[in-house]
Formats: C-alpha cells, sequence, structure tokens
C-alpha cells in the first residue's frame, strides 16, 4: 500500500468517480482505475460499487476512508513539522457555522491571506453537529462551533461570546405582539444538528412553547429573507441581524439570559499537532475578535420571559 494509493482513494471517494477524480489528481483516468483495484485486491475488500453515474463507497470503504485520511494528514503534518516553523506554510483546512462565516470571519481570512501566503486555505460551512464529526475524524484541523461540548478527543477554546435574539418581520412591532401568537409561528433554521436551532428548541421546551412547523433553510440569507416577508421566526445572533441587507425588515427582540449569551468555541482534535500555519490563524483570529467585540453586544431590549408570563398567565 502507497501513499498515491491513499490519495486516489480519497480523490474518488470525494468526487464520486474515477474520471472526477482523475481530473482532480491531475492523473489519467484508467491509471487510477487500475490503482483502486490494486488497493482492493491487496485489503481483500470491495472499496466502491460502481453506478452508471459513478460510484459510492461501501461499508467497508467507508471504514477506510477515515483511516485514510488520518494516514494522509499524518503524513503532511510530519512533513510540515521538519519545515522552517517560523513560516506558516502547507494546508489549513478550517469549519465554521455558516454565521460565523457570514460575519466573523471575512476580515480574519482576508488578512491572513496576505500575511500568510504560503498557506493554502480552506473552509467548510455546516451545523456544530457536523463540524465536530468533521474534526475528530480528522477531515478538518479545527472549527468554530456553537458552545462548548462533552467530547475527550477535542481541545475547546472560547473565542467570543455572541447575544441571541428571536428575530420577527415588522408586523410584530411588541415582544408581548409576538408572544400572543409564538405557538403558531413557524420556525426558520437551518438543518437539525445547527446550535442556534438546538438553543431555540431547548427554550421552547422550558417555555412551554409549541411552534407551528419547522422549515430548513439551507442558508442565512434565506432565513433572513423569510423571515423579513413575514414567513415565520427565527434564532439568530444579534450581529448577524444587525450586518444584513433586510435588518430593517425584522425586529429583534431579547432572550432570557440563559439563552441569549452564547460563546462561540474553536475546536481541534487533541491529537491533531497544532501547526504554525493553525497558531497564526489562531492568534489572528483572537485579535480581529477583540476589536469586534467592542460592538458585538448592544443593548438589550425587553426580556422575552416578562412578556411570555403577563400573556401565558392572562
Amino acid at each position: 500500500m502507497e501513499l498515491r494509493h491513499l490519495r486516489m482513494f480519497c480523490a474518488v471517494a470525494e468526487c464520486g468517480s474515477f474520471t472526477a477524480a482523475a481530473e482532480k489528481i491531475h492523473n489519467v483516468q484508467s491509471n487510477v482505475t487500475m490503482r483502486i483495484k490494486e488497493l482492493e485486491s491487496e485489503l481483500n475488500q470491495q472499496l466502491f460499487i460502481r453506478q452508471k453515474n459513478g460510484v459510492v463507497l461501501t461499508s467497508a470503504g467507508q471504514i477506510f476512508l477515515g483511516y485514510a485520511q488520518r494516514i494522509l494528514q499524518l503524513t503532511d503534518e510530519s512533513r510540515n513539522a521538519l519545515l522552517d516553523n517560523a513560516s506558516p506554510r502547507g494546508l489549513l483546512r478550517l469549519g465554521s457555522m455558516e454565521t460565523t462565516a457570514a460575519i466573523r470571519l471575512p476580515k480574519v481570512l482576508a488578512k491572513y491571506h496576505v500575511q500568510f501566503p504560503q498557506v493554502q486555505l480552506s473552509l467548510m460551512t455546516g451545523t456544530t453537529n457536523e463540524l465536530i464529526k468533521a474534526v475528530e475524524c480528522h477531515r478538518l484541523d479545527g472549527a468554530f462551533v456553537g458552545g462548548f461540548h462533552q467530547s475527550s478527543s477535542l481541545h475547546q477554546e472560547e473565542v467570543f461570546e455572541e447575544e441571541l435574539v428571536l428575530v420577527s418581520g415588522v408586523e410584530f412591532e411588541s415582544l408581548a405582539a409576538l408572544a400572543k401568537q409564538m405557538s403558531g409561528q413557524t420556525v426558520l433554521a437551518f438543518r437539525t444538528g445547527c446550535f442556534y436551532r438546538s438553543t431555540l428548541e431547548n427554550w421552547f421546551y422550558q417555555a412551554g412553547i409549541i411552534p407551528g412547523q419547522v422549515m430548513e433553510l439551507g442558508t442565512l440569507d434565506g432565513i433572513m429573507s423569510c423571515v423579513a416577508a413575514g414567513m415565520g421566526i427565527t434564532l439568530l445572533p444579534r450581529s448577524v441581524v444587525e450586518s444584513h441587507g433586510v435588518k430593517h425588515a425584522v425586529h429583534c427582540h431579547a432572550l432570557p439570559s440563559q439563552f441569549a449569551h452564547v460563546k462561540t468555541v474553536f475546536i481541534r482534535n487533541k491529537d491533531t499537532i497544532v501547526t504554525p500555519a493553525l497558531t497564526a490563524m489562531l492568534d489572528l483570529a483572537h485579535e480581529q475578535f477583540a476589536i469586534d467585540g467592542d460592538v458585538q453586544t448592544p443593548p438589550a431590549g425587553t426580556i422575552l420571559t416578562s412578556a411570555l408570563a403577563c400573556v401565558y398567565a392572562a
């Protein structure tokens, strides 16, 4: 088994076809196909199911993929560790919640690109649960997620704090008006695994609220636009709402403190080597987030529990 076999295998798994994988790694398709067959023969396992429109991993292939990715990552880490530690370089794979990627990270990434042009930077967005799994299985070097989590395999450090707010259309000018119709409202949210969605669901449960249907949307712009159009409500960081283009078409309503103030945390796998590229990224992120921190918590409005108490006591 050679590293080239593993690189080809991972490329095919990622692209879903031998042809696309060959293009990605600048090789010929026949060579990729032959090397995968050699790998399957050596392992005595079928790694891919061949279909007319591509390939999918078998159960054995799914298991082997995690090991192959880890071997390749360790190879890259060992090579980088022997290079000049004073100069960040190589590949840095980051993950982030979409809200953080949209609002907090652009300045960090722009400065990082200028200061460290030898680093090949990639960013994957996803839910907190998806990002945790990607870090745990070494598909990412680190990720910005919502809150601290019970995981013995992760190193976690707080990078900034957000104020979460309930967001509605302008037809609900006051919190009391929204609270009266809370149980019938459609919740607009990211897919299951989103930290903000789970926070909203937890608050609903404790407040005894049964919302209407949950409509999942894949983008921040989609959620904000639907809220502005009066389709429903959502839960987002105040900083995200106040920097969005439709901010004048929505209203923010403050939450109880136990739900309103949440920490964004940077996670990495404990057994991952902290490369100069990763160290430089974290230093720059902490520096920029400290600057942004002056405006991240505007004055809070009426506390939502007070309005709810009045409504449900009536």
